[in-house]
């Protein structure tokens, strides 16, 4: 929670899992302790937003509500939507391949990324794939530096990262990459 340097308001960020659930901002310190209970009992967020109508709950929150696999699914539902600043040629080519579709999709510094995990911080194992114009992609795996050569299909590109995989990587896990890393060492 902050508080407002102007005036008395109160800003709120609900997370779980890695995930920002809710957020809002309210003037009424009653209304903030309200919600506040309703979080600390866990009630699902239709309810939470319904007792506290200033606490906003977006498509993203509601599906990681239902679980990682809906969290996954409304993501790339996201993405594969036209007008988005996103290549949706390798949206779509890495949408098509199984084993991509069950990670969580984002993107960042215009690279398609995909994570084990549906929480910040994700898991950055799995490897990148940068568009360079033109139709053509650069694959970067973890761990080795960018490099713009050789160049491959938006295809081509999918299939080298799915080759990278181990086969026990995926589905997508909800949670964040230190609580996918303390599952797997048990």
């Amino acid at each position: 929670m902050n508080l407002g340097s102007e005036e008395r308001v109160f800003l709120v960020a609900a997370w779980g899992e890695g995930v920002n659930l809710t957020c809002g901002s309210t003037e009424d310190l009653k209304a903030l302790a309200k919600a506040a209970a309703a979080w600390y009992e866990g009630v699902p967020l239709a309810e939470l937003h319904a007792a506290a109508p200033f606490l906003e709950v977006g498509t993203l929150a509601a599906a990681h509500e239902r679980g990682p696999e809906h969290a996954v699914a409304e993501k790339w539902r996201g993405y594969l939507e036209p007008g988005l600043s996103v290549d949706l040629d390798l949206i779509r080519a890495a949408y098509a391949e199984p084993r991509l579709r069950a990670l969580f999709p984002f993107t960042s510094h215009g690279s398609l990324q995909l994570s084990r995990c549906t929480g910040w911080p994700f898991s950055y194992d799995v490897s990148k794939i940068h568009p360079l114009g033109g139709g053509r992609y650069a694959v970067q795996h973890r761990g080795e530096k960018f490099a713009m050569v050789p160049a491959y299909t938006a295809q081509e590109a999918v299939a080298l990262v799915v080759a990278r995989m181990p086969e026990t990587w995926g589905p997508a896990v909800a949670g964040t990459e230190h609580e996918l890393r303390d599952r797997e060492s048990c």
